[in-house]
């Protein structure tokens, strides 16, 4: 079935290929009420479900991915990343993976370490959290808040809030996957309105939440043209692992201490951001 997607889904989309930030709605403090494992008659997914899996998330480790694919007449952006996080070794690694270059990052307590390739490349950076007034968890009275912390910042909840902005999603009863049981919602549509550009060809998304509250997937894919130019909105974003999340230090770290030295004795090396 087609439908016309409303301007504001455009600016949206131009906004995430630009790289600007996106506009937040505000979110509930608190776990979300009730029990996320019932789904009947109620509304949509409320926004502090979002509260809820930070929550849930906030002294365990987590492995993450993401996928990320959106195509349009403005531009293009491809991005996978994946994330392994563990509070109580005060660890971390980041994998990000764009078309023309890779990021890696591994943070240990307040040390963070960088490896950045593109143009057939590779620079390292080092640098101290500490520095930056930057924790990786939340202190014993929880002066810190949790989002700026490393472990609480790498859950990369921006883009659950995406998904949850560009589609409606309904309770779609329970289901089991490997055993364990979630709370289903499945995209019913995406958001109409008119002065429309883009004909929506096809749609599709699902949303899973543990009894924790932990957010295990969250997907959407739109696909159709723009202007006559092929459109394609996807994300794919996953919980993978929730509890013991062992990380061992990468390969590379070796080469980014060296490079710390270096730059301390005064040789230049090339920062790297992401």
């Amino acid at each position: 079935m087609d439908r016309r997607v409303a301007l504001a889904f455009l600016v949206a989309v131009a906004t995430i290929l630009a790289g600007c930030s996106w506009v937040e709605r505000p979110e509930p403090a608190g776990p979300a009420p009730g029990n996320t494992t019932e789904t009947g008659g109620g509304p949509g997914i409320p926004y502090d479900r979002l509260a809820a899996h930070a929550d849930a998330l906030r002294d365990r480790g987590y492995e993450l991915s993401l996928d990320v694919r959106i195509r349009s007449p403005n531009g293009s952006s491809n991005e996978t990343v994946s994330v392994a996080s563990d509070p109580a070794s005060e660890r971390q690694l980041i994998h990000r993976r764009t078309t023309d270059s890779t990021l890696d990052r591994y943070v240990d307590g307040a040390e963070l370490f960088t490896r950045f390739v593109a143009d057939g490349s590779t620079t390292f950076d080092t640098a101290d959290l500490g520095d930056e007034n930057v924790t990786f968890t939340t202190d014993g009275d929880g002066s810190v808040a949790f989002v700026n912390t490393v472990h609480g910042s790498s859950l990369r909840t921006r883009q659950l809030r995406r998904i949850y902005e560009f589609g409606e999603f309904e309770p779609a009863g329970n289901v089991t996957r490997n055993g364990r049981k979630y709370a289903a919602f499945d995209l019913t549509a995406a958001a109409t309105g008119p002065n429309a550009t883009v004909t929506l060809n096809s749609s599709s998304g699902r949303i899973l939440i543990a009894p924790s509250g932990v957010i295990r997937r969250a997907s959407i894919d739109l696909r159709g043209t723009q202007r006559g130019e092929p459109f394609v909105y996807a994300v794919d974003y996953r919980i993978t692992q929730v509890g013991n999340v062992p990380i061992q230090p990468p390969g590379w770290l070796d080469e980014a201490r060296e490079s710390g030295n270096a730059t301390s004795s005064g040789s230049q090396t090339t920062s790297a951001s992401g």
